[in-house]
């Protein structure tokens, strides 16, 4: 019979070697027996139903990088021989044995040793490299949150897929904090123990792996859910995902590759690092392809015509309907004012918002310019929210300009504040009800256009 293998994606904590040999010799039992352990795949191979006893050992000097086990590795593996116990596979610290003895001589057996390797290794495996990813994450996601809260709270909130990716974010954030938090614990907990002429603490437990697969079942699902309201995200999400995936492969393959050649460990390093930056400038047009494939996908109307002024500079005109114009704030508009009537909508599960403006490109034409926003935001909280980072406007060089409270009565609106503004351009926000309107106006309107401006905007 020819021997079968099979691959496995195993997600475990990496101080788990409990759980770890207690997993593999289930599949021991169901004549399926380690071959290679790596990241995030192991294999395994079909063998015939066994008894077998697995121990997983720490060795903090090894690395990643090396192309097998070192020689100091090897040593220990010799001692371990002479109890019964064969190196099966090694990853990194990693290292997996196995005896087919039924009650064998334990590996380690002084704690405070197996806890120093242990913690050895998590330092390279885990408190380094998460240590240094998740303070990235989170202040990529703060600059993010802040800078959409200061320019584009509307759009935001307004966008199903820009939620989703905040979620998805914060959520990956949420659990690599949580994977640092329980082996800190863990880590002290057992050093307690330890001190005090005890074992380490037990690991893995059925009801925290529960916990763990379903927080992350939900952060994708949510995530999934928001991302898929968007049509377009139907066919982009799963190209991102394809292309995400042939990158990891793409690395993934590099690294084995690289180990294969039995370079050193600082070659193999350097090499795989170069690697991945080279694969990520190879990547960078793919992706720019991509989104520009995707942004064809999305439906717009696209502009009516095009005009050309006499300095040679070319404009698109919009013929979008708009809930407000500037003739129906009384001025004559005519062609030779060459106006685009430009409107975006969208919506998502907490508010529905839409941009509109008219602008007039004639060489002579005098109509001032007119920009406005509407948010319909059912939530009292959201509301707020937006409303409160919309009292300030940030002009050019990152200028502050705060807005000031003013009567809402001439704007028959519940609240009002406006910019003093010593220009032609007045900004005006105004609250009716659920709805926030952003006004930007290239006048200063009369009784009868204020009028004008809230029969056509208030809900």
């Amino acid at each position: 019979m020819d021997e079968k293998k099979k691959r496995r994606l195993e997600l475990f904590l990496p101080w788990d070697g409990a759980y770890v040999e207690r997993h593999l010799e289930k599949m021991a039992r169901k004549g399926w027996r380690l071959e290679k352990a790596g990241n995030p795949f192991w294999t395994y191979r079909q063998a015939e139903p066994a008894a077998l006893r697995y121990a997983m050992t720490y060795f903090p000097a090894a690395s990643v990088f090396d192309s097998g086990p070192t020689g100091e590795q090897m040593t220990y593996a010799d001692y371990c021989a002479a109890a019964g116990w064969e190196l099966v596979s090694n990853y990194g610290p990693l290292q997996i044995f196995v005896n087919e003895r039924t009650d064998p001589v334990p590996i380690e057996t002084d704690e405070g040793e197996k806890l120093t390797a242990i913690h050895g290794a998590m330092k390279k495996m885990l408190l380094l490299p998460y240590g240094i990813l998740l303070p990235l994450l989170l202040l990529t996601l703060a600059v993010e949150f802040r800078e959409t809260a200061r320019y584009a709270p509307l759009s935001f909130v307004s966008s199903d897929v820009r939620l989703g990716l905040l979620v998805l974010g914060w959520g990956l954030a949420a659990y690599m904090a949580w994977i640092l938090l329980a082996y800190l614990i863990w880590y002290n907990r057992s050093r307690r123990a330890v001190e005090e002429g005890g074992a380490c603490r037990p690991t893995g437990t059925r009801l925290r792996r529960t916990a763990t697969w379903l927080f992350l079942a939900v952060l994708w699902a949510a995530s999934a859910a928001l991302l898929l309201r968007e049509p377009v995200m139907w066919v982009a999400l799963p190209l991102v995902l394809g292309l995400t995936a042939l990158l990891m492969a793409a690395i993934f393959g590099c690294f084995w590759g690289l180990k294969r050649l039995k370079l050193s460990r600082k070659q193999t390093r350097a090499a795989y690092f170069a690697a991945v930056v080279v694969l990520s400038l190879v990547f960078r047009p793919v992706t720019q392809w991509s989104a520009a494939a995707i942004k064809s996908l999305l439906p717009s109307a696209g502009p009516a015509s095009t005009y050309t002024a006499g300095d040679g500079r070319s404009y698109d005109i919009y013929r979008d309907g708009l809930p407000l114009t500037l003739e129906d704030l009384g001025y004559a508009v005519t062609e030779a004012d060459h106006c685009s009537y430009r409107g975006k909508e969208q919506s998502s599960v907490l508010a529905r918002w839409g941009r509109y403006s008219q602008d007039a490109y004639g060489e002579d034409s005098a109509l001032p310019a007119l920009d406005y926003q509407t948010a319909d935001i059912p939530w009292d909280w959201l509301r707020e929210w937006c409303w409160e980072n919309l009292s300030g406007y940030y002009g050019p060089y990152g200028l502050y300009f705060s807005l000031e409270d003013t009567d809402a009565a001439p704007w028959e609106a519940d609240r009002a504040m406006i910019w003093p503004d010593v220009s032609p351009n007045l900004r005006c926000l105004l609250l009716y009800g659920d709805r926030i309107v952003v006004l930007t106006l290239g006048f200063t309107p009369t009784a009868e256009q204020r009028a004008a401006i809230a029969a056509a905007l208030r809900p």
